[in-house]
């Protein structure tokens, strides 16, 4: 299946977070090729799109050029990319538009944070060098079940890929974390995720799975049906203790 893409231009980038943590935000395209079946940024944009989910992109061709003039207004804050979308989907290969965001904030000595289910993420590992103590990257890990994720993420890398990514740059230095969430019922994999945060030093939040309007019918009707039945605080809990047994940094993403 191929991806529609449209081009479009735009008049603002940063938008203002109510994130903890997270001053603003910049989702350098609307929509996001990955396809995830559970994503809740579908009804945050164009309705085409949401119903459409990982079938329309809409790349902000202008971005770079009206992020620089935002940034002469002297605001300063975290910026992180992405809300949503994944910055570093299939068409940031091809386009850089993320490369060319990052090097304007790092060049203006921002804090950035990126979450990500790509190990595309390396290519720009060179930028996040030139500031290391002000870059950090996120993986978005649901579960290490690679035969899951071809369903539940069909055209996301896989987990082994999103693995070895956070390992490099936890070697070079780069302050890393993951998202565990939203956390599959039943995946049977989070002490696994867990041992991950702790062999690369990395934070670890966590959210529970959240049924929304859209999961009806096929596998994702079948997750929300077990989101349902799920003990949300002995799961939330299962986790927060194997996080204190392995010495992770853990916290709920949403307060």
């Amino acid at each position: 299946m191929g991806v529609h893409v449209i081009r479009k231009r735009v008049k603002a980038a940063l938008s203002r977070s109510n994130l903890p943590g997270v001053d603003f935000t910049i989702n350098p395209y609307v929509g996001c090729a990955h396809g995830c079946i559970y994503c809740y940024a579908r009804l945050y944009c164009q309705k085409d799109i949401g119903k459409r989910w990982g079938e329309i992109v809409v790349i902000k061709e202008n971005l770079p050029e009206v992020l620089g003039r935002e940034l002469r207004r002297r605001v300063n804050g975290r910026v992180v990319l992405s809300t949503l979308t994944d910055a570093y989907q299939p068409l940031e290969r091809r386009e850089g538009l993320t490369r060319r965001i990052l090097e304007i904030l790092i060049e203006n000595d921002f804090r950035v944070g990126i979450q990500t289910k790509s190990d595309l993420v390396l290519r720009d590992l060179d930028l996040f060098l030139q500031n290391v103590s002000k870059v950090d990257v996120g993986f978005t890990i649901t579960t290490l079940d690679s035969s899951l994720v071809k369903i539940i993420e069909p055209h996301a890398p896989s987990p082994l890929r999103r693995v070895k990514a956070i390992e490099r740059l936890s070697e070079e230095g780069i302050k890393t974390w993951i998202f565990l969430g939203p956390i599959i019922p039943e995946s049977g994999d989070l002490k696994e995720v867990v041992e991950v945060a702790a062999a690369t030093g990395s934070r670890l939040y966590y959210d529970r799975f959240r049924v929304k309007g859209f999961m009806k019918g096929g596998v994702v009707g079948e997750i929300a049906d077990r989101a349902r039945k799920t003990d949300w605080k002995k799961v939330l809990r299962d986790v927060e203790e194997a996080c204190r047994a392995k010495g992770v940094e853990a916290q709920p993403a949403f307060r």
